[in-house]
């Protein structure tokens, strides 16, 4: 089974990296913060936050911005111009930086990576001094892969939930396995952590069904054959699935950018 998911993803691989562009690609806007997806999950909590933040509640008590990936950030270092630099969140959600090597930033904060930097380098460096700057912010985007009629990157909407990408990438195809859809996200670590999911038609008639919101970057998954374990498919992810949705995701973003 594993095989044939390796085969398929590969597939699609091959797919990004000999067609042209790809017009899919989402408008820049804010991320939603992990309160927010809450919010989203609840719609009167929802109601109650935006009554208050009408109300005329402190700037500096709103959500902060998350980064993303390929967020474009200016890192300077006062009084230390050769450690200045300006860089794109990785796909893999890290930036390396002068002398520090790899940081995992994307979920973060401004903010909290400002303190992560500064705590660095403040091993070699007297009190730094870090300012972090937002240059650029990349889409609002989901993958969505598998057994769906346009695989691929799709757009963001508000309050999307899995349901609603995979309709947005017109829909599974015949065969696919809707009673085992997988989402994985990337954790504040930067491991993937799986959720299998029931989107059946008979689930859906039934009020039974497992829907949730997305958030940016998740990738969707619809297998052709049923999941049974959770763990045994992050298994193969990281054994030999991950590799090729890695290569997948980067032919997308360079052909959108070209």
């Amino acid at each position: 089974m594993w095989l044939k998911v390796r085969k398929h993803l590969a597939a699609l691989t091959c797919l990004v990296l000999t067609a042209g562009s790809l017009g899919v690609w989402g408008c820049a806007g804010t991320r939603p913060t992990l309160s927010e997806a809450a919010n989203a999950s609840n719609p009167a909590a929802s109601a109650g936050n935006n009554a208050a933040t009408g109300s005329g509640i402190s700037p500096a008590t709103l959500p902060e911005y998350r980064l993303g990936i390929l967020d474009e950030l200016e890192i300077r270092v006062r009084y230390h111009e050769r450690l200045n630099n300006t860089i794109k969140v990785r796909p893999d959600g890290r930036i390396t930086l002068e002398d520090l090597g790899d940081i995992f930033a994307a979920g973060m904060t401004p903010s909290q990576l400002d303190s992560v930097i500064t705590d660095l380098y403040s091993k070699t460096i007297h009190e730094p001094e870090v300012t972090i700057f937002v240059r650029g912010f990349a889409g609002l985007s989901v993958y969505v892969l598998g057994e769906v009629r346009n695989p691929g990157i799709v757009e963001m909407k508000p309050k999307m939930t899995v349901l609603q990408a995979v309709a947005a990438a017109s829909g599974s195809v015949r065969g696919a396995k809707m009673n085992s859809v997988m989402r994985l996200r990337r954790d504040a670590a930067g491991q993937i952590q799986a959720q299998r999911l029931d989107l059946n038609s008979t689930a859906i008639k039934n009020a039974a069904y497992q829907d949730i919101y997305v958030q940016p970057e998740d990738i969707i998954f619809v297998p052709k054959t049923f999941i049974a374990s959770v763990n045994d498919f992050l298994t193969q992810v990281y054994d030999g699935v991950l590799p090729p949705v890695d290569v997948y995701l980067r032919a997308l973003r360079i052909q959108i950018r070209n």
